[in-house]
């Protein structure tokens, strides 16, 4: 199991040890968040490099704000630009920018339809897109996608990888690493209707403390590692990027062309996708 948290200025850490972290957590990848709307995170410009020289892989991740009744909110493309802007270009190190899509008071709040909060929706992607030639990762949930988007269908956006959200363990509470309770596909996220089976990360535990290298509290999420055996959407999606037959299932012929792929890049040919594997093929066209 390949941990991994996510962190923005409101979580209040302060001195943060992104090696201790890295060491004794222990965590594979680490997402901060650059930017709220056009606000950028007060505490981005520090940890983003420093993630780059503890060796994980790292990821931004923009927070997209939508009107509220009776309130404006800056256009999506122009909150995206804000996220651009703030963290300039990403290497294929990197894991894709992230679009964070909820709705915090429903999305009866924000006084948009359906349709209207799609389309919102697309605007930051398709601008992010554009810039980073690469579809971002869309975090979101199940129950955001049932509850306030009605399952609705998508076409382009099912080229983003999801970082979903489905916690199972309690707000402000130690930081749980146990990988024996994701076992058997145990506490699995609920996959948004249109993406099928297909997921990346999943955050499981909100707000917890005593995360090593932490003051306060972190976000926890863990990897969805994909290696011979595994069946499911997701190896669909990195087969369309080996460029091999995409059939959902992870032979012996998707574990060559996986270490084909990791040689060619300099990486260990383990033929496993882990968050390295991933964030490579994420850029792949």
């Amino acid at each position: 199991m390949l941990f991994g948290i996510d962190v923005a200025s409101v979580d209040d850490n302060h001195d943060v040890n992104w090696a201790v972290a890295k060491a004794q957590g222990p965590i594979s990848f680490a997402i901060i968040r650059a930017t709220q709307a056009t606000h950028v995170d007060t505490q981005f410009a520090a940890a983003w490099p420093q993630l780059k020289a503890t060796g994980l892989v790292r990821g931004a991740y923009m927070f997209l704000d939508f009107p509220k009744i009776g309130a404006t909110a800056q256009p999506p493309d122009v909150q995206a630009k804000a996220f651009i802007d703030t963290v300039g270009t990403l290497s294929t190190d990197d894991l894709p920018p992230a679009l964070d899509v909820e709705f915090p008071h429903g999305r009866a709040g924000t006084g948009m339809s359906v349709n209207a909060a799609l389309e919102w929706i697309h605007a930051a992607w398709a601008k992010l897109h554009d810039w980073y030639k690469v579809p971002p990762i869309i975090y979101t949930s199940g129950r955001v996608w049932h509850e306030d988007l009605d399952d609705v269908p998508v076409t382009d956006l099912l080229d983003s990888p999801l970082w979903l959200a489905r916690y199972y363990w309690s707000e402000d509470k130690p930081a749980m690493r146990d990988a024996a309770q994701f076992a058997n596909g145990l506490h699995a996220p609920p996959v948004p209707t249109p993406w099928g089976s297909a997921w990346a990360i999943h955050q499981y535990q909100g707000d917890a403390v005593a995360m090593p290298g932490f003051s306060s509290t972190v976000d926890m999420n863990r990897f969805n590692t994909l290696l011979q055996g595994s069946n499911s959407d997701a190896v669909t999606w990195a087969q369309r990027r080996l460029r091999i037959t995409a059939d959902g299932d992870f032979g012996p012929k998707t574990a060559a062309a996986v270490k084909a792929f990791q040689h060619t890049h300099g990486m260990v040919a383990d033929g496993i996708i882990g968050p390295r594997t991933f964030a490579k093929l994420c850029w792949q066209d």
